[in-house]
């Protein structure tokens, strides 16, 4: 019984080692700033576009279309402060956070030859690297750890494969300090990630 425990066993990882891969992946993000007090702003803060390159190593389990794909992505977020909601005097400017990220992505697909259309759910951890912050009178601190998750489909063509998620931080992005007078904890990062993977 052993004996045919240990030969399933290896089987199994040397079917599984036969259907893993690295690539990397590169693509734009399109996130808004939200769950933040605009009003005690006195601010607008629109919707901005980033990008995010990275690699990654995807593992499918043969037979069940399910593929674990954990990935180290360095990303980029910002958001536009523009004109004042109340018709006061207002700050412009951009706000921009680099962060590095690891998500892991569970997919489940159905192999059709030459194509893999899947949907995906991607739990993600986060770190902080840097801030940009040409907003005037805007103090930004923000959170160095972030936690989230994604969801999302895409399509593998060959090597090839593209994806979208929508991802959702769970956690604050950071304390805001207004003129110097008004401070608040919030707002939360989240939207569209749009990438293009290439796998060796």
């Amino acid at each position: 019984m052993k004996k045919v425990l240990l030969l399933v066993t290896a089987l199994l990882l040397f079917s599984i080692q036969g259907f893993s891969q690295f690539g990397i992946k590169g693509g734009l993000n399109y996130n808004k700033l939200s769950d933040i007090d605009i009003q005690a702003l006195d601010q607008n803060v629109d919707n901005s576009t980033g990008f995010n390159v990275g690699i990654l190593y995807r593992v499918k389990v043969p037979v069940i279309g399910l593929a674990i794909q954990p990935e180290l992505i360095y990303s980029q977020t910002s958001c536009n402060f523009g004109p004042s909601l109340k018709g006061v005097p207002s700050h412009h400017g951009d706000l921009k956070v680099s962060n590095l990220m690891l998500p892991v992505s569970l997919q489940m697909g159905m192999d059709l030859i030459l194509l893999r259309p899947f949907i995906q759910v991607a739990p993600y951890i986060g770190y902080t690297i840097s801030t940009s912050n040409n907003v005037d009178n805007l103090k930004f601190d923000a959170e160095k750890f972030k936690y989230g998750i994604g969801v999302g489909a895409g399509i593998d063509i060959w090597k090839l494969q593209v994806s979208g998620r929508y991802n959702w931080e769970l956690n604050s992005v950071a304390d805001f300090e207004w003129d110097g007078h008004k401070s608040l904890k919030g707002g939360k990062n989240k939207g569209f990630e749009l990438s293009v993977a290439f796998f060796f």
